[in-house]
Formats: C-alpha cells, structure tokens, sequence
C-alpha cells in the first residue's frame, strides 16, 4: 500500500492546509496500492512520515526532501544503474499505522531500505517489524539512544552530541539552575535522564522536571510552577503543534525576558517562522544542520530544493538528514555492489565519508550513528537563526542510560533490539 502524492505535472510539496484535508478523506483512501512486477528492472525503497495529524509539522518537509533526494539519485542514474522507485506512506501521527505499514514493507520483497519515522515511539512501533523482516531503517530525528539494532541507522544527532554544548553554553550564560519541561514519551523522559546526568558533571542543579502529554496546549499551571522554582535556564524537550503554545505563553508571562530556554528539540518544525519574534527570539538550540550553513554541498542542496519545491518553505535538520540517509545507503550499495541487506551493512559499517549540507558524515560502526559537527544557533528577531559556535565531527555515545553500551560490530553485531534505559 503505497501513497503516491504527485500531481499530473510532477511531484510537489504539501501545504499543511492540504494535508489536514487530506487527513479527512479517511483510511479508505489513505494509499494507493504499487504495482510491482517481477521483470521491473528497478529498486524499491520507503518512506513513512506524518504527513497529516499534530506531527505533520516536520513529516511534510521530511516526505518533500525524501522525494527530492530520490529524484536526484535518478537523475545522477540511479543506484547500481537502476532507478529508485519511492513507496509514500502518511502515518497520520499514529503509531498503530507505522505498525501497519511496517508489516506491508516488511511483506514487500521489492523494498530494501526505509527512511523514516519520527518520533522514537513511531520508530520502535516500525523497528522491530522491519528489522525482522531484513529490511533497511534509516531514522532522520535526533533521538534518545537505546537502538541497538544490526538494520537500523541512526542519522540525527543523539542526547549527548546535543546536550554536552548546549548545557555548557547554559550553565555560561544563563546559570546553574536548570528546569526541564519534556513531552511525556520515550525521547523526553531519556533525554531528560542526560540533562540530569550531564548537568551534574557541570555542576548544575535540577530545580524542576514536568512531563507534559502531546495533547496538552494550556501551560498556565507549569509556568506557575517555574515561576515558584525560579530557575535560571530551560531545557524544552517539547515537541509538535500543541506543544508551541509553550513558548507563547512563556512569553506573555515576561519570563523569557529573564529565563534562558535552550533546546535540543526546538525548530525542528519551523516553530522559530511559526512564533512572532517576541516569542521566539533568544531561544538557542543546537542540531548539525541549519539552512545558514555557508559550504557548497549546502548551497547546492538549497538551490536543487527549492527549484523544486519553491514553496516549501524552510528546512530544518530532520529533513536534511533525511537527505544523508538515502544518500550514505546508495555509497553503501555502491561499495557492495548488491543490495544483499547483510552486505550493505558491512559495507556502511566501514564508515565511508559523505559530504552533506551541514559538513561531513560518517558511520560510527559500533554504534550506528554518525559522526557529525553540531552547531549552536540562536532564534534572532528576524525569525531566522544565527550561528554562535560550532563543534567539529562530535561523536555519538554509544552508552545507554544506565543500561550500558551497544557494539554493533563486537559483541552485538546479531542484535536486533532495543535496550531499554534505566533512570
């Protein structure tokens, strides 16, 4: 059941208005079945993203790059002198449909390789279906850490590869006292156990931790709450569209005038265009990739988009790692010569360089996340980014919280599982 979203004139971006209407249609017509014939001399591939629902705010633009990067790859001739033929799936933001459309992937012997998901939730509703079923995971979002899975790459950056600068150029500027407010899933209670661990190797405080549900847009009783802890910094791990009230009525509050919120989290939707910049502005986060990034794989990456898709609006890190994704499989299937699924890891397993829009990438093999640079950034008054500092090939961890590592190519180089941290 593939989903294909192009019109007659060629593929096209997706306004959020569009998609919500879409979302309305019903599951009847969610997908549209691929035919695939035994002679067809090309390869299949998936994507599964959220393109409509409370999510939709970073799959749109995760579809639209995935599309763009198959598009370029047939342009450059494709992947073993065949062309890629892209399977569309929108999860709607529920997590029992990348459960279903997992299980059709994984049913499909055509497709080989998935870039996808986006949530850590969505990812292990996907994961463990696909994995079973030998099929390729390239996850785009930053994460949480945990994977320790032979099938899955993971190519945003994780909790410390983030966290270690922001909290360091926090703890400067702003302070010591930390409040942490997070979505109430896997990511925001992991990602909460690094600022905890890491804050105290700094020698920070936490004065406050709040887990807030996806649906929940009234923040008035949190912010009470900060008010009565009166800490110096934010750590925000909120994320999707009712979670950028926060940052609203942060605002009307007066507090971002004296309370510095960092975020690993914050933009990766845009929400720095979508808050007016009295909002938004100060806010500093830390991702590998930003449009403002001056080096020509990214001016290239730009232009080739959005000549594409002029009106898609911006980019933010998800997409361009989707971006690196399809891009590290095809070097992989090159330097393999087949797409013979244990062969591709052994050969993305040897870490071969790729020169992205945000700088080099490459496969840390133990671990199967990049090496990547991360780079401070803070929201200016023109709803825009500027950078503040860089930091050069920072490497992932490959520790689980409290549950110990992940050797993908030493002891579990079989493995096909999650390790579940402990807090």
């Amino acid at each position: 059941m593939s989903r294909k979203l192009k019109s007659a004139n060629g593929p096209r971006s997706f306004s959020r208005r569009e998609a919500l209407k879409l979302g309305l249609l019903g599951a009847a017509s969610l997908a549209i079945p691929a035919v695939v014939r035994a002679e067809d001399p090309s390869l299949h591939v998936a994507s599964l993203f959220d393109l409509t629902g409370n999510l939709n705010i970073y799959g749109i633009q995760e579809m639209n790059v995935s599309r763009y990067a198959i598009e370029t790859i047939n342009a450059a001739g494709g992947v073993l002198g065949k062309k890629l033929v892209l399977h569309e799936y929108d999860t709607q933001s529920k997590i029992e449909l990348y459960s279903r459309y997992a299980q059709e992937v994984g049913a499909n012997d055509q497709i080989s390789a998935v870039v996808g998901c986006f949530t850590g939730a969505s990812r292990e509703a996907a994961r463990p279906v696909l994995s079973r079923n030998k099929k390729l995971l390239f996850f785009p979002t930053i994460d949480e850490g945990g994977e320790c899975d032979k099938y899955c790459f993971m190519q945003g950056t994780d909790c410390v590869q983030q966290e270690g600068p922001l909290l360091d150029w926090a703890i400067k500027n702003g302070g010591k006292k930390i409040y942490v407010v997070a979505a109430d899933y896997i990511y925001g209670h992991v990602a909460n156990a690094w600022t905890k661990s890491l804050a105290e190797t700094k020698g920070a405080s936490m004065v406050g931790t709040e887990f807030i549900p996806l649906d929940v847009s009234d923040f008035s009783a949190t912010i009470r709450r900060i008010q009565a802890a009166k800490p110096d910094v934010i750590m925000s791990n909120l994320v999707g569209n009712n979670h950028v009230a926060f940052y609203r009525q942060f605002a009307a509050a007066g507090l971002n005038k004296s309370i510095q919120i960092v975020s690993p989290v914050f933009g990766l939707g845009n929400e720095e265009k979508v808050l007016s910049p009295a909002e938004g502005a100060g806010i500093v986060v830390a991702y590998s990739y930003f449009e403002g990034l001056d080096n020509p794989e990214n001016k290239a990456f730009l232009e080739g988009f959005h000549k594409m898709y002029p009106e898609a609006g911006a980019i933010a890190d998800a997409p361009a790692q989707v971006w690196n994704g399809w891009h590290q499989w095809k070097m992989a299937i090159e330097a393999a010569g087949t797409t013979q699924v244990d062969k591709v890891v052994e050969a993305l397993e040897k870490g071969a360089p790729f020169a992205g829009p945000a700088g080099e990438v490459r496969l840390d093999p133990p671990s199967h996340r990049n090496i990547q640079n991360v780079h401070l950034a803070r929201v200016t008054d023109k709803q825009s980014y500027e950078i503040i500092e860089k930091f050069e090939q920072v490497a992932p961890t490959r520790e689980v919280v409290g549950a110990g590592t992940c050797d993908l190519t030493g002891k579990d180089k079989t493995s096909r599982r999650m390790i579940n941290p402990k807090f």
